[in-house]
């Protein structure tokens, strides 16, 4: 890219940002109202704004506050999931992941803490933000101070302290000398990037977009290239679009020669090379399986093993399990591959299985209660089913209690049990097709998803047999509207 190409994405996102009157026509700085209330504020200046606030009291604190770049106003997308899943996966990223920014991950924890009414943690997150915050390289660090002021002034805002979230503005605002030109806005994109990936799949294509404005305006920028292919992976991980799959490849395999020892990007990589080039893909896995102590980089290393090799993927979670006991992901994993061993085992051993699955998981259970293990919980029923239908319901029930409390996957998961469930024990086909829809209606591409589906095509073509035309076609006519209304479809 051409410095006048950068020179001119520059001066279009500052005309994206400088939206007051006063800042129109001025190339090549930023205001810091306009820097730090990301482009959405009032003519008046953040100082006049907090002049304000000591007449006018909470209501103009507040609207102070929601124009600030930070976790609080950034819409993460974090209503749809289970604060516990997410700051147990958290946990694992901030040990793991040093390539990504741990001022953006701390922060994301800070906010997560603080929606669950968890403030003294909140606050110890940011406190830890600040020493990874160095300030000898501006202007990330620049970027991170005003990330993290603005979330410590959220969370006293939401404890009642007024005060203090006044003392925070203030101290963002000494942040900002004005003039203020625009290198801030591609870091600050780039820490909202990496928060929004590490919420879910279905951020991959806002995180794209961070990164993409990150890049135009520094494009030499290693980490915001690692961002943007782990961000492209993401977004196709939720889609599974063709052309974003090809890009992610690219990317990806541009990010593993120059940085040989990111194993995320590595199992990354190997999962999108799997059907492209099978060898290839293996020798990664091979590698992130032997040199990885990240338990996710395991848990998709023996994700990868499992219908290969289950006993392979098992000795893997295994490993993976002592070395991060607390990361719940790896009991779905180990779960999932007890699944696997008891489906192709010979007859006369699948008792001898299905009693090892239903007496680990229990234990599991019960040793973890504050771990999130929906989907362990789910399987687990279903093997207890095979012995005792009355049971397996019974744990279905409890769960469907909570329902409300599961993030969206876990409820595709949970629907997909029960429709299983009506299906096999119940041997009712219009109450097992009723729970398949419920679960394809979400609008996130799982396996789970991808399972009703099938199971959908596959009762209209038994009612299309049957002489049952207009069944088969109400399915059909629910599938195509269900897909037209999912995020990612081209007709969306």
């Amino acid at each position: 890219m051409t410095a006048a190409l950068t020179q001119r994405s520059r001066s279009q996102w500052e005309g994206k940002l400088c939206s007051s009157p006063r800042n129109q026509g001025k190339r090549g700085s930023l205001s810091e109202q306009d820097l730090l209330l990301g482009g959405r504020a009032k003519p008046s200046s953040l100082n006049s704004d907090m002049m304000a606030t000591a007449k006018l009291g909470n209501e103009q604190l507040k609207e102070t506050l929601d124009k600030l770049q930070c976790h609080f106003t950034w819409m993460l997308g974090v209503e749809s999931c289970s604060p516990q899943h997410l700051l147990q996966k958290l946990d694992v990223e901030i040990k793991h992941t040093d390539h990504q920014n741990q001022v953006a991950l701390l922060g994301l924890q800070a906010y997560l803490h603080q929606m669950s009414n968890q403030s003294d943690e909140a606050l110890q997150s940011l406190r830890t933000a600040e020493e990874y915050n160095d300030e000898k390289h501006p202007p990330t660090s620049t970027a991170g101070s005003l990330i993290i002021y603005g979330n410590y002034a959220w969370i006293h805002y939401l404890q009642g302290s007024y005060q203090e979230a006044e003392t925070c503005l203030r101290q963002l605002q000494q942040l900002c000398p004005s003039p203020w030109d625009a290198q801030l806005i591609p870091h600050i994109q780039a820490l909202k990037g990496w928060s929004l990936l590490a919420i879910r799949a279905r951020n991959g294509e806002r995180a794209r977009e961070c990164f993409n404005t990150a890049l135009m305006l520094e494009p030499d920028n290693s980490s915001f290239r690692t961002g943007l292919a782990v961000a492209l992976y993401s977004s196709w991980n939720f889609s599974w679009q063709p052309d974003i799959e090809r890009e992610a490849r690219i990317q990806l395999e541009k990010i593993v020669d120059k940085q040989p020892n990111n194993y995320r990007a590595k199992i990354y990589l190997a999962r999108l090379l799997e059907k492209v080039a099978g060898n290839k893909s293996i020798d990664l896995v091979k590698e992130c399986a032997q040199k990885s102590s990240d338990p996710e980089v395991l848990k998709l290393s023996a994700l990868f093993w499992m219908p290969r090799s289950t006993e392979r993927a098992l000795q893997i979670i295994q490993r993976a399990l002592q070395q991060d006991p607390g990361y719940h992901l790896l009991y779905q994993a180990l779960a999932k591959c007890y699944k696997q061993q008891w489906v192709k085992a010979k007859e006369e051993d699948k008792n001898k299985i299905l009693c090892k699955a239903i007496r680990d998981l229990q234990q599991i259970i019960q040793e973890h209660p504050d771990l999130d293990l929906t989907l362990a919980k789910l399987q687990l029923a279903e093997f207890i089913g095979a012995r005792d239908p009355a049971k397996e319901k019974e744990i279905l029930m409890e769960l469907q209690e909570k329902i409300n409390t599961l993030s969206l996957r876990c409820q595709q998961a949970l629907n997909l049990s029960w429709g299983k469930y009506f299906l096999y024990r119940e041997k009712s086909q219009e109450k097992a097709k009723a729970r398949f829809m419920e679960c394809y209606k979400i609008p996130v591409q799982t396996d789970h998803r991808r399972d009703c589906g099938r199971r959908l095509v596959k009762m209209a073509e038994i009612y299309k047999g049957k002489g049952n035309t207009k069944a088969a076609s109400a399915i059909y006519h629910f599938l195509q509207e269900a897909d037209r209304h999912r995020p990612g479809n081209p007709g969306h």
